[in-house]
């Protein structure tokens, strides 16, 4: 069999609900690495906290190298550290996103290095890295803090969906410089414009000459749908949102809590 390069959405698609990757899962992400093929951990989490998720359940020994991290903003090799794509916000624009988050009544955040960084020690935060475990730098002011482009920004709304939704729609600002997508209803991803998840699939294929046809993509969010597009083989777990079932080529029986990511790759790669 051909080599094969499978993209995986870690939260609510590889992860169950209780952020952790199932028996079934883990197994058969092992059983593929063995066939020669490739696993890809793809999500909108920082470079760290998926760094992170790659040490926890020890995936470099099962064969599991490659990151695509910030939503398709950075695609890095976590064994050589070479990155091997990225793209980031212009510092300006993020200092716009600061103010225009603010006037919205919304709390926004970015990253440097290994760290969250805000200056609102609040709810938003503490959910945030209490979900990924990345450490939190707060600041006295966001806006004057920041002194590096970052792949991404993230807006937050625990309770508000509607007031988070509108900021989304309300983009004259960007530009046509950053584009923004919901890894889920309460997070707002701000990223640069072309940076999602599909365009990394394909510059990762082009570099490692898988051809497209060789790849499939697995999701359950609306910023998954680039990439189960772009794969020659889009999937959609059983629990995923309507809008992201409708644009894959298989649904699975399986949801994130009974190996979804197993029926994917005992279909379709083994």
């Amino acid at each position: 069999m051909e080599r094969k390069a499978l993209f995986l959405d870690m939260d609510g698609t590889t992860l169950n609900d209780e952020i952790q990757i199932p028996k079934e899962n883990y197994e058969a992400m092992e059983a593929a690495a063995k066939a020669g093929h490739e696993i890809v951990i793809t999500t909108g989490r920082p470079y760290a906290s998926a760094r992170g998720l790659l040490k926890k359940w020890d995936l470099e020994r099962i064969g599991l190298r490659y990151i695509i991290a910030f939503n398709g903003g950075l695609v890095l090799d976590a064994v050589t550290g070479e990155i091997l794509y990225q793209k980031t916000i212009p510092l300006p624009l993020m200092r716009t996103a600061v103010q225009k988050a603010r006037k919205a009544g919304l709390y926004i955040q970015t990253y440097e290095g290994d760290y969250v960084i805000a200056d609102e020690d609040g709810e938003c935060l503490h959910h945030y890295t209490h979900k990924t475990g990345m450490m939190p730098k707060v600041l006295p002011d966001l806006y004057e803090g920041m002194h590096e482009e970052a792949c991404k920004m993230l807006a937050i709304d625990l309770h508000d969906f509607e007031k988070i939704d509108a900021f989304r729609k309300d983009d004259a600002w960007t530009k046509g410089q950053i584009s923004m997508c919901f890894s889920c209803r309460e997070y707002l991803e701000i990223l640069p414009t072309g940076v999602e998840k599909g365009e990394a699939l394909k510059a990762f294929c082009k570099r490692l000459e898988i051809p497209i046809a060789n790849s499939l993509a697995a999701g359950d969010e609306n910023n998954d749908i680039s990439m189960i597009k772009a794969a020659g083989t889009g999937c959609a777990v059983a629990n995923a949102r309507p809008e992201v079932k409708a644009a894959a080529d298989y649904v699975t029986l399986a949801d994130n809590n009974q190996g979804a990511v197993r029926e994917i790759i005992e279909k379709f790669m083994l």
